[in-house]
């Protein structure tokens, strides 16, 4: 029996670089507490690389790799050339004349603009040409979008443009929940956005300075996208599948397209990681031995196709560690020396690390080795375990068995691999799951178990016609269409699964115990989540995109499952067009609308799909929202209704924006409790001061928030209603400086902030009677 200590030193001499990497992580983790000490790690790191030759302990080493990893992250995050260049642009702002050379293939939507990182050599300021005229001397991405549209020329990667615009730092996220593009960015060594104005487009000077590799395996990769697309015209959901499977491209996938794989957990079929790699490899291998070509000139082959095919798929961390991880076995094969797999997989993890410290924040890199090291570590004893649940008596010898029992034994054998290798990635994307989507999903065991083999086969058979689509496009549209049949069984398994009760779900912080309201900001459409005791309302549903981008990933990190009730104050868009979308995902108990006429086509539609779930409510009605939690309406002009929420002892109003017709009427109504509020909900852009200031005495707020419409002339609040709420005392939060504005209705402390000022904290303590 090994001591503890004994065990450790086997396991440090087993798989030494394990501890290395661990030393990393930590290096990486301790960059942001540095500050204006990096000079002790870097003190540090030179006084243990001076020992190291005298002295050659493993400490030693994992001081050294603490260090170098701390420094390596420091020079990423805080000095490199971007951020800097950032910094610069920040405090000169005007418009500059850019100049430099496409880095990836651009990305174009639907509104005709491309998006690609740039590379720059040139900056040239327009009004003031002295500014900066140098050359860059240091690589420095930046981002850009281009206006498509307005130009005869597309960029393509490689292509030197030269373009006119103003610097902008990138669009970061403004509500809970949803996906932070700015850290993302910032993540790539991107800090700088361009807008090239449809006025003033850019031009393409030159073509061809990419690395000629990269060219090669992006046209490479358009060519397959091509062959893979024959005869599957008309079959959007299987050819995004088969694209997603064999080269992870899912950007032009129909809408909605991976929701059932992220809910049950499949997601990774998608991600070109050690499934992809690691049977490509076994493929070419198996081609180059029936060859009879020697080992040693097999792995000389193999190793840059494979690193080609990660290129192709567009370089993803998951490709890059499954083809590091592959050529090191495969090195370690021609000389006759196997390496532990965690000490491979640790060796992968170093070297991406070592190359862009930054990885370590991916989510790609965090699931991709999560998941394999769940697989090599937990999947063998769990696979021989399941294996004695079902085997012969060790005592019979097996040629005794009959051909049935040899069959049951060898098929249940295959099935404990599969149902081993399933349940510990699950357990190994358990964390990142719940960190990343807020998602635990019990029905992504039983779904890989069918899932992993059909994605094996569509693989197999989008290489089988890639292949042969350099020859015979008709013998590529075969195979496509045989293919095609073993996606729709995979969507099928995919959809199915999506579909068991309890199979998924969303998972939170836990609640508190009085109610929350947060504000969404939408840039002018309406939504409130409404969060007590576990349980999710809504105060109007914002439009359909909204429900997509902003919304659901709320409701989901916030842990909603089902919706209790929806209000809806006014029949548009930008009220109720969100209410289709969630209903999708989640399950939605009720839906009122206070008006009865509906004029807006998109909430025709929507009330028409809605049907008997939707109830039209009478004015000055109250509607249960949640417990502790009611709403009271009033009518208005517009088809359009005044909403208060009474949460615990805080009364908020929501009205739409104060026209002089509906001025007129609340200023004309008699005195009314019902509507004294200590928050107003109302946009201010396009108001008039004096009217808009007399209904705001009638209510009597504290705090009045407004959206911000930036692409309307009158959706932006003038500057003017600071300075005259101030003079009341009255707070005023713009939501295009706040974001979205958290309410918290405890009885004890009731208080306002806002996401993107959290430390401005607006205590409703002593506004409430």
């Amino acid at each position: 029996m090994k001591t503890p200590a004994e065990g450790l030193l086997l396991l440090r001499q087993r798989f030494p670089l394990i501890g290395v990497l661990i030393a990393a992580i930590t290096g990486i983790l301790l960059t942001p507490w540095l500050g204006e000490t990096w000079w002790l790690i870097l003190s540090l790191l030179v006084l243990a690389a001076l020992l190291l030759p005298i002295r050659r302990q493993g400490g030693l080493v994992l001081v050294l790799t603490v260090a170098s990893f701390a420094l390596l992250q420091f020079w990423a995050w805080n000095e490199s050339p971007a951020r800097i260049l950032a910094l610069w642009f920040d405090a000169h702002p005007q418009e500059f004349v850019i100049e430099g050379i496409v880095s990836s293939e651009p990305k174009t939507s639907s509104s005709g603009m491309a998006t690609f990182p740039l590379r720059v050599e040139k900056i040239t300021g327009l009004n003031d040409p002295m500014v900066m005229t140098n050359p860059i001397l240091l690589p420095i991405e930046v981002r850009v979008r281009w206006a498509v549209a307005m130009t005869d020329v597309t960029p393509v990667y490689g292509d030197r443009v030269s373009f006119q615009a103003r610097a902008a730092r990138p669009l970061a996220s403004r509500n809970p929940g949803g996906f932070d593009y700015r850290l993302w960015l910032e993540r790539h060594g991107i800090y700088t956005q361009f807008s090239v104005d449809p006025s003033e487009p850019g031009i393409v000077i030159s073509h061809g300075h990419g690395n000629p590799i990269m060219a090669w395996a992006l046209a490479a990769r358009q060519r397959m996208e091509v062959i893979l697309a024959t005869d599957l015209e008309g079959a959007p959901m299987e050819l995004s599948a088969i694209k997603g499977i064999t080269l992870g491209v899912t950007e032009n996938a129909p809408e909605g397209f991976t929701d059932d794989f992220r809910f049950t957990g499949t997601m990774h079929l998608f991600a070109v990681s050690g499934l992809h790699v690691g049977m490509l490899a076994v493929m070419i291998w198996f081609v180059l031995m029936a060859a009879r070509l020697p080992r040693p000139w097999a792995v000389v082959i193999i190793i840059p196709m494979l690193f080609f095919y990660v290129a192709v798929t567009g370089l993803k961390s998951g490709s890059i560690r499954s083809a590091s991880m592959v050529s090191l076995l495969l090195c370690g094969s021609v000389l006759y020396r196997r390496a532990p797999s965690l000490n491979t997989l640790a060796a992968a993890a170093l070297l991406q690390l070592a190359l862009d410290p930054n990885a370590l924040f991916s989510a790609g890199w965090q699931f991709s080795y999560s998941v394999v090291f769940a697989i090599l570590a937990v999947a063998p004893p769990l696979d021989n375990w399941i294996c004695t649940l079902h085997t012969h008596d060790p005592f019979i010898p097996p040629k005794l068995l009959t051909r049935w029992e040899q069959w049951r034994f060898s098929w249940w054998k295959y099935v404990a691999g599969l149902l081993a290798v399933s349940t510990a990635a699950w357990l190994g994307s358990l964390i990142p799951t719940i960190a990343y989507f807020h998602l635990v999903s019990l029905s992504a065991i039983g779904a890989n178990l069918l899932a992993v083999p059909l994605a094996f086969a569509v693989l197999a058979l989008g290489a089988l016609a890639l292949v042969t689509g350099g020859i015979s496009l008709w013998v590529a549209g075969a195979f496509n269409n045989f293919n095609w049949l073993v996606t729709k069984l995979l969507l099928i398994v995919v959809q199915t699964s999506a579909l068991v009760p309890g199979g998924h779900w969303f998972v939170g912080a836990p609640a508190k115990p009085y109610a929350v309201i947060t504000l969404l900001d939408l840039g002018g459409a309406s939504c409130a989540v409404v969060q007590s005791g576990g349980k999710f309302a809504l105060v109007n549903a914002g439009r359909k995109r909204d429900a997509r981008r902003e919304i659901l990933p709320f409701l989901e990190s916030s842990g909603a499952n089902s919706i209790e009730s929806v209000l809806i104050s006014k029949a548009d868009a930008a009220h109720l067009g969100g209410v289709p979308e969630i209903a999708c995902e989640m399950r939605v108990k009720r839906v009122g609308i206070a008006s009865e006429s509906v004029h807006s086509q998109v909430a025709k539609s929507v009330l028409a799909a809605l049907g008997k779930s939707m109830t039209h409510l009478q004015p000055s009605t109250k509607w249960p929202l949640l417990k502790n939690s009611d709403a009271e309406l009033f009518p208005l002009f517009d088809d359009a209704a005044g909403v208060r929420l009474l949460c615990g002892g805080v009364k908020i109003l929501f009205l739409p924006r104060l026209t002089p017709k509906l001025t007129a009427q609340l200023r004309a109504s008699p005195p009314s409790e019902s509507l004294h509020a200590d928050i107003l909900v109302t946009p201010l852009g396009g108001t008039e001061l004096a009217s808009t200031l007399e209904v705001i005495r009638l209510i009597a707020p504290k705090i009045i928030v407004s959206s911000v419409e930036s692409l309307n002339r009158n959706g932006v609040p003038s500057r003017e209603w600071n300075q005259l709420l101030a003079a009341k005392g009255i707070e005023l939060l713009r939501q295009d400086e706040s974001g979205a504005v958290i309410i918290d209705a405890d009885p004890k402390n009731p208080r306002v902030s806002s996401f993107l000022m959290p430390e401005h904290i607006i205590s409703l303590g002593k506004m409430l009677p």
